[in-house]
């Protein structure tokens, strides 16, 4: 996959939830710090050549696109070189027309005429309809105003029936995936965008350095033997999967170590022993994957895993 320029998709992209605060248009907006510190930190996030991301206007309340904007402007990259997923989530959209309002007003304070990508979550599927839904987004991209769709938060069978509307204009499914959650692994939702060539796009991979908090042995051991860090042993375990993680950070050293994590391989061993790592004597939520309700439930499954003994192996 390529931007409009024809430049490649880096392997790992800028997270934008977290950018202008913590929150969507339905909930309290919480961790906010100065909107510089988010405009610095993007601007050298863009210089360092990654060029994927996916904006929500329902994110930081707005702040999140608007602040996004005010970076790109700033940096010393043009639009064409990026590769910018609109995404739609329901708790946001209570109508059709509030859908219709978001998808003009993310061209209008973008300045733009086109998403690269234009993504739903199933539930918004379920919410309105998958026809209202569909007609949408065969409509933008018949106009050009969008040049693929894609999908998140979803079910085997649902991104099958995606994948059967859309074929090869199915860009990607966004969902999560982290050292100790591996409910879209087992379920098979990894395995099947592969089959199907659409790609993994991962949210929340570090679990906001919830993950490095447990101390997981195995994570300790690497990063001793690679002279890496823990997040750094975790994003180079899934680009060599490839699956395309997004990182959010204010933090320039952070940024510049996320980025480092491509520079190295691991034993074919190790990235075995990765993959089949589960927390023992851990049992997760149940997840409606058929359902309405499945984002809340994916998410809870990221809280829930911090319930478990640190330490545990």
């Amino acid at each position: 996959m390529e931007t409009i320029s024809g430049k490649s998709l880096s392997k790992i992209g800028i997270g934008s939830y977290g950018v202008g605060g913590r929150g969507h248009r339905d909930m309290k907006i919480t961790e906010k710090v100065d909107n510089e510190i988010y405009v610095d930190a993007l601007v050298h996030t863009l210089n360092k050549n990654i060029n994927f991301t996916e904006l929500c206007l329902g994110y930081g309340h707005g702040q999140s696109i608007v602040l996004f904007k005010q970076a790109l402007d700033k940096s010393q990259v043009s639009r064409e070189d990026l590769f910018i997923t609109h995404s739609l989530y329901p708790r946001d959209l209570p109508s059709i027309e509030t859908i219709n309002q978001d998808i003009a007003d993310f061209y209008k304070i973008m300045q733009t005429d086109y998403a690269d990508s234009t993504l739903v979550t199933q539930s918004i599927l379920i919410k309105f309809g998958e026809k209202p839904i569909y007609d949408i987004l065969h409509n933008l991209v018949k106009q050009n105003k969008t040049r693929y769709i894609s999908l998140s938060n979803a079910s085997p069978s649902w991104i099958k029936k995606f994948y059967d509307e859309f074929g090869d204009k199915f860009f990607a499914h966004e969902g999560h995936l982290s050292y100790e959650v591996r409910a879209l692994q087992d379920k098979g939702v990894l395995s099947v965008c592969k089959k199907l060539n659409v790609e993994n796009i991962i949210w929340r991979p570090l679990r906001r350095n919830q993950t490095k908090s447990h101390d997981w042995d195995m994570l300790i051991k690497l990063a001793r033997k690679y002279q890496k860090t823990q997040n750094q042993i975790i994003l180079n375990w899934m680009c060599h999967e490839e699956y395309r993680p997004m990182v959010m950070s204010t933090n320039k050293k952070h940024i510049d170590e996320n980025i480092e994590s491509l520079n190295f391989n691991m034993d074919d061993n190790e990235y075995k022993l990765i993959n089949e790592f589960r927390p023992a004597n851990y049992i997760s939520p149940e997840v409606d994957w058929e359902g309405i309700n499945i984002d809340d439930d994916i998410v809870g499954l990221v809280i829930d895993i911090d319930k478990i003994k640190k330490n545990s192996k």
